[in-house]
């Protein structure tokens, strides 16, 4: 039986920040981490290829089954992020019980492509409901270990900017996604492009094994005994409570699960937006929107992951001030994104918006796994998961298309004026983000006060 972790206390008990890193011949070696870093990052773009590919190719699918707007909602949100979340902690458990990580990647990564390429095979709506299913019950495995791993592969101080370049394969699969979904679809029809997507990951998921080593657990934190003893198994409902004990892990759940809503909703519709309102080609708006959002995306994770390093050397709560103000300003961009003239001005305008609504991924991810105990690391970044996942990815695009519908019915049917007042109506969400991560922040700085003093 294992010794339990020594009682939470506000200041220095739990948090990595307070812990020295351990000498430079004990840390994995660098070019080896590098490459498992970059090999996680495309991962990760191939993970969101597969999971966003589905937003371009709305449309389509909606007239070849005759989908109501809700029901659409369902596919791209529901049917993958509720089995997403399912799965979620069931897997981390297993992970933070000392699974190979590297090897379930590789598992993981081979099924959920499998699936994708099954998505372009249905016949009806359940069919396609169930392949989509498959998709998020694979990949709920992928950033619970992903996280785990980077965390034994890079020290406390290191970790933001490490999560930042992880961060990036989420812009970078999304632009895949939309560009890739959007061209094949054209030029030959949705199913073809849905086969298309699943192909690299099948290769990825072969090469990964053979490329990448499992890291010593808790390596990067402590030597010897402690590490050890603080790297030992917890129970799920004493890891449970070690976590909601942390206020701050609280908010910073709390706060991107409302983000994740208002940017999953938005980021779903926003091509059938384009669509319906002026008319956009699907090979044009794939490429155009698939570069905005890879380019600003991936620019805006990694200044949000560079400042986090940078901040930290002060203060973790310093970590969360440049996302909140990035959070902030989005509610107001997308609503003027909303009411512009003309796609080419609405596609110019997204620059904005996706570019300082990336500043917080980096951070949360960072933030998830220095508050939490190295046993519970996996488990930490599942919570974190279920959260923006049940919340933002299941209920966001969902919530979005039943407000479509409402408001296509007042406007006398014209949808795309009952979306564009949807995606308005969302935009509160980002507000309440906001706020949940100013006191995030204020927790934070408390417990460095009172490490100071005690």
């Amino acid at each position: 039986m294992t010794e339990p972790l020594p009682p939470l206390s506000p200041g220095r008990a739990l948090t990595n920040d307070d812990r020295p890193d351990v000498a430079a011949p004990t840390r994995p070696r660098n070019r080896r981490r590098t490459l498992m870093l970059l090999m996680l990052a495309f991962i990760y773009s191939l993970n969101y290829l597969d999971r966003q590919i589905v937003i371009i190719l709305q449309e389509p699918i909606k007239a070849d089954f005759r989908l109501a707007d809700w029901e659409l909602g369902l596919l791209t949100g529901g049917a993958f992020g509720i089995f997403y979340t399912a799965m979620g902690i069931p897997i981390a458990q297993i992970i933070d019980r000392g699974v190979n990580r590297v090897r379930l990647i590789a598992g993981f990564t081979a099924v959920w492509s499998v699936m994708t390429a099954a998505c372009g095979i249905t016949r009806s709506f359940a069919q396609f409901f169930g392949a989509r299913m498959g998709v998020g019950l694979a990949e709920a495995g992928f950033a619970p270990a992903a996280h785990s791993l980077i965390s034994d592969l890079y020290p406390p101080r290191e970790r933001s900017a490490a999560a930042g370049l992880f961060a990036i394969g989420v812009p970078i699969g999304v632009m895949a996604g939309l560009s890739i979904g959007g061209v094949v679809a054209q030029a030959t029809n949705w199913r073809t492009a849905l086969l298309v997507a699943g192909l690299p990951g099948i290769i990825v998921a072969i090469l990964f094994p053979l490329l990448a080593r499992e890291p010593k657990r808790g390596a990067t934190e402590l030597d010897g005994g402690l590490a050890h003893s603080l790297a030992a198994p917890l129970g799920f409902l004493q890891g449970l409570r070690i976590l909601a004990r942390r206020r701050a892990f609280v908010h910073v759940v709390a706060g991107s699960a409302a983000i994740a809503f208002a940017q999953s909703g938005i980021a779903a519709w926003i091509p059938s937006y384009l669509i319906r309102a002026h008319s956009m080609p699907l090979a044009q708006l794939g490429l155009t929107l698939g570069l905005i959002t890879g380019v600003c995306g991936a620019i805006g994770t990694w200044f949000g992951g560079w400042q986090g390093t940078r901040l930290s050397q002060s203060g973790l709560h310093r970590v969360l001030w440049l996302p909140i103000a990035g959070i902030l300003l989005c509610a107001p961009l997308y609503i003027i994104v909303l009411n512009m003239g003309s796609g080419q001005s609405t596609l110019a305008m997204l620059i904005l918006p996706i570019t300082v609504g990336a500043f917080w991924t980096a951070p949360s991810i960072a933030l998830t796994q220095s508050l939490a105990p190295i046993a519970m690391r996996a488990r930490a970044s599942a919570v974190y998961i279920v959260a923006a996942n049940l919340i933002g990815v299941s209920m966001g695009p969902l919530v979005a298309g039943a407000l479509s519908d409402w408001f296509t019915r007042l406007h006398g049917g014209n949808a795309a004026l009952g979306l564009r007042d949807a995606l308005a109506s969302i935009t509160i969400f980002f507000l309440l983000g906001a706020l949940h991560w100013a006191l995030a922040s204020r927790a934070l700085r408390r417990e460095n006060a009172h490490a100071s003093t005690g």
